[in-house]
């Protein structure tokens, strides 16, 4: 009896399948063609954009943003040292917010999760710690339960 039920769902799932197909290939409505230049520049238009060649200052505008963005991104990946000073009584949970306060981690529930999936959480030690944001998860934990 189940087996009878099993390859009616079968069935049912491939002629829907079929059904759809045919609707989405059959009709050809899912076939567009891009536009050329002169056809987005027409159709911009006429949906009330303003369409002008780029001028000079422009494209000066454009190189700077560019430039400006490049340079952001290589602050970003500069390297941050951070100093932990780690007290008695001080969880796991505390510790990892102090990172990602300090732009160290990412992620503050993740690293707590991996610290107390790895037993790190029940050896955290008291004292000053130096970390980096380059360091992984595993290489924060050492040095912190050392």
């Amino acid at each position: 009896m189940m087996k009878v039920r099993l390859q009616g769902i079968s069935a049912g799932i491939i002629f829907t399948t079929s059904i759809f197909a045919g609707c989405y290939y059959g009709t050809g409505l899912m076939k567009e063609t891009p536009l050329t230049n002169e056809e987005a520049k027409e159709k911009l238009e006429k949906d009330g954009f303003i369409v002008s060649p780029p001028d000079q200052e422009s494209m000066q505008a454009v190189q700077r943003s560019k430039e400006s963005d490049q340079n952001q991104k290589v602050e970003e990946s500069s390297v941050v040292t951070y100093t932990i000073k780690i007290k008695s009584n001080m969880t796991s949970t505390e510790i990892a917010k102090q990172l990602f306060k300090a732009r160290i981690i990412d992620d503050a529930a993740e690293f707590e999760k991996y610290m107390n999936e790895h037993g790190f959480s029940k050896k955290i030690q008291i004292g000053d710690f130096v970390v980096t944001n380059t360091m992984s998860y595993r290489q924060l934990a050492n040095t912190i339960s050392h």
